[in-house]
């Protein structure tokens, strides 16, 4: 099996602002970069037999979990904890997320949700029209595949989850217009489910189809990072999230995305059983522990939290 490797990849570029020509063609050309550079970083290191049990199982509990979170955060005091309001009651956020709420923030929000649900659906659909283009149709493998893409998605609706029920930031209309805090959504502002969960699913297609060697893995890429930064965009367009919600999303998702696909799944080339992973969350309920077989340890770390509630999380893979 080849070497892991951890590609961290920061693109910074100033936009005068999102309405004008130059503004929109920079932004298309920022996420062409992010897709050459990420498709490149995922390339074949062995060609993937994936387990459905393992990454079905995964799915299947994160969205279980996520929608539990819901469940409490619905019977939850609805108070803020992040209220980016001053002792006066001035809004105060960091300087990024008040440029783009100005240069960002369209005048008909409501549109601008509209559309960002649709891009939304569309990177959530686009495992199943990529993958499915690259076995030829829906068969066993492709199957396995979107299987494997749905446990990244599931993943990262969770973290999403958590993050929201322990930072509990107010979202900018409470911010900035001064909008009463009447349910559990006003303050669900950190970090933004759909920007996680779209690149989560976008990065994963892109990664197993890079890892399979596929000529279309290049427009896989462009077409899926482009509807998931298109969505987080919007989202700020929207006025439902701020900047750095969507770019702390962003890189959970990609990180995401990105890990999930090279778990559970049998190397070809050495004829190896299904690689090992080990995954251990601590910090919120009892300690998960999913265990398989192994091979050369490569340990992640990661950790957030706030006050006296955390998460922090490590990933072995063998």
């Amino acid at each position: 099996m080849g070497r892991r490797e951890i590609v961290h990849l920061i693109a910074r570029r100033q936009i005068a602002t999102s309405n004008s020509p130059d503004a929109q063609t920079s932004l298309v050309a920022l996420i062409l970069l992010l897709s050459f550079a990420v498709s490149s970083a995922a390339q074949s290191e062995s060609f993937p037999r994936y387990d459905p049990a393992w990454h079905g199982s995964i799915a299947a509990g994160g969205f279980a979990g996520a929608g539990l979170i819901e469940w409490i955060e619905q019977h939850a005091d609805h108070t803020c904890k992040w209220c980016g309001v001053d002792a006066n009651g001035q809004p105060d956020v960091p300087a990024l997320d008040n440029w783009a709420r100005t240069h960002w923030r369209w005048t008909n929000e409501k549109r601008a949700g509209r559309i960002g649900n649709v891009t939304a659906g569309a990177a959530y659909a686009w495992p199943v029209i990529a993958l499915s283009s690259v076995h030829g149709g829906i068969d066993n493998r492709a199957g396995r595949d979107i299987t494997a893409t749905l446990s990244s998605m599931g993943v990262a609706q969770l973290m999403a989850g958590i993050s929201k029920r322990v930072v509990r930031r107010s979202r900018p209309n409470v911010v900035f217009d001064a909008d009463p805090i009447d349910d559990a959504d006003d303050v669900q502002s950190f970090f933004s489910a759909h920007t996680a969960t779209t690149f989560a699913a976008v990065v994963s297609a892109g990664t197993i189809a890079s890892r399979r060697g596929s000529p279309q893995a290049k427009w896989i890429w462009i077409g899926g990072i482009g509807l998931a930064g298109s969505t987080g965009y919007l989202r700020v367009a929207a006025d439902r999230h701020f900047l750095t919600d969507v770019l702390v999303a962003a890189g959970v998702g990609v990180a995401i995305g990105a890990l999930m696909p090279r778990l559970f799944d049998e190397d070809y080339s050495s004829g190896a059983p299904v690689t090992a992973a080990s995954l251990q969350i601590v910090g919120v309920g009892p300690v998960t522990h999913l265990a398989s077989r192994s091979a050369t340890p490569v340990n992640l770390q990661f950790g957030a939290g706030m006050r006296s509630i955390g998460v922090v999380g490590t990933v072995r893979v063998r």
